[in-house]
C-alpha cells in the first residue's frame, strides 16, 4: 500500500500546480483519464477528498493543500538528491525550472540564453513567465527573478541582470501636440500610460527623485496596459508619455524614435533578483547562478 502511495504523488502534486487534470497529463505525457484515475486511487488510499471538481474547475480541499504544503521539502530534496546523481561524471544537467516576470526574462535572461543552452546542453530550461507574485516552493521551480520588495520569506537572493533606470518617454509626436513638462507634477495635465498589476490590479505609481526626497505621483491615466510589450506601440503612436525601464526602449531612445523627459528627476535605478530556497543548490542551478549572475 505504501508503496502504491508513494508513485501516485507526482501525479496528484502535478494536478495541485498545474490547476487540473488537462494541464497535468500534458505535463505528464498521459491522457487526462488516466490523471483522473490516479488521483480516485490516491483518494482511496488516504480516505480523504484532495480536490473539489466541477466542470470548469479543479482546486485543492483542506486536506489537499495540507499534503501539497507538507511534501513540499520531500520533492524539492529528491529532485536535489537525483541531479547530484547524474552529475557525478557528467556535466550539470535536469530540468530547470525558473519563474520570473516578463520584463525580466526580456533584460535579464533572453539576450544570454541561447549561449547558456549551448554550453550546458543537458540542462532543460523551463522559464514561467508571470508578473503576479508566486510561491517557487509550492509551484515546483528551483529559482525565482523578481524586484527585491516582492521575495519571499527565507530565500537566498543574487543580483541578476542590467541595473536599470526609469525613464519617462514620449514620441516627438506626442510632444509637438502636448508640449514638454519640465517637472512630475506637470504631468497630470499630459496623456501618461500606466501600468496595472496584474495580481493586485493596482495602478503602479510615478516614482521621481525631487530635491533627494523620492516623490510618488498618481496622475490619472489615458490609456492603462498590464503587459509592458503595448507601451511600444502606444508611445510611438504618439498616445502619451509613459515612465518605463530605459533598458526596454534604449534602442528607440539611441535613434531618435523616442525622448527622454525629466532627467533631472529620475529615481534611483533598481535591479533583478534571483531567488531560491536556503537549501543545497543542486549543479544544474549552481550553473544557472555563475552564468546570469556572476
Amino acid at each position: 500500500m505504501g508503496t502504491d502511495l508513494f508513485s501516485l504523488l507526482p501525479t496528484f502534486r502535478m494536478v495541485a500546480t498545474t490547476g487540473g487534470f488537462t494541464a497535468a497529463s500534458g505535463r505528464l505525457g498521459v491522457t487526462p483519464s488516466a490523471v483522473s484515475q490516479k488521483i480516485r486511487q490516491i483518494e482511496h488510499l488516504l480516505g480523504a477528498r484532495l480536490f473539489e471538481r466541477t466542470s470548469r474547475s479543479v482546486r485543492l480541499t483542506e486536506a489537499g493543500r495540507l499534503l501539497l504544503q507538507n511534501t513540499d521539502r520531500a520533492f524539492i530534496d529528491i529532485a536535489d538528491a537525483l541531479d547530484l546523481v547524474r552529475t557525478v561524471e557528467k556535466r550539470p544537467a535536469g530540468n530547470l525550472r525558473i519563474n520570473l516576470s516578463r520584463l525580466a526574462a526580456q533584460v535579464c535572461i533572453l539576450p544570454r540564453l541561447a549561449a547558456f543552452v549551448r554550453h550546458y546542453p543537458d540542462i532543460v530550461v523551463e522559464l514561467t513567465t508571470d508578473d503576479r507574485p508566486v510561491d517557487i516552493v509550492a509551484g515546483g521551480f528551483d529559482a525565482g527573478i523578481r524586484f527585491a520588495d516582492t521575495l519571499e520569506m527565507d530565500m537566498i537572493a543574487r543580483a541578476i541582470g542590467p541595473v536599470l533606470r526609469r525613464s519617462v518617454v514620449t514620441s516627438r509626436i506626442y510632444l509637438e501636440a502636448a508640449g514638454v513638462p519640465q517637472h512630475p507634477d506637470d504631468l497630470e495635465n499630459h496623456h501618461v500610460i500606466r501600468y496595472r498589476l496584474p495580481e493586485s490590479q493596482r495602478l503602479v505609481p510615478l516614482t521621481f527623485n525631487v530635491a533627494g526626497q523620492e516623490l510618488r505621483i498618481d496622475p490619472p491615466p489615458r490609456l492603462v496596459f498590464d503587459d509592458n510589450h503595448h507601451f511600444d506601440f502606444a508611445l510611438r503612436s504618439g498616445l502619451g508619455v509613459a515612465q518605463l525601464f530605459r533598458e526596454t526602449e534604449v534602442n528607440a531612445i539611441d535613434a531618435g524614435e523616442l525622448v527622454e523627459l525629466l532627467t533631472q528627476f529620475e529615481p534611483r535605478p533598481v535591479q533583478f533578483q534571483l531567488y531560491y530556497p536556503t537549501r543545497n543548490r543542486p549543479p544544474k542551478l549552481r550553473a544557472f547562478i555563475e552564468w546570469f549572475c556572476d
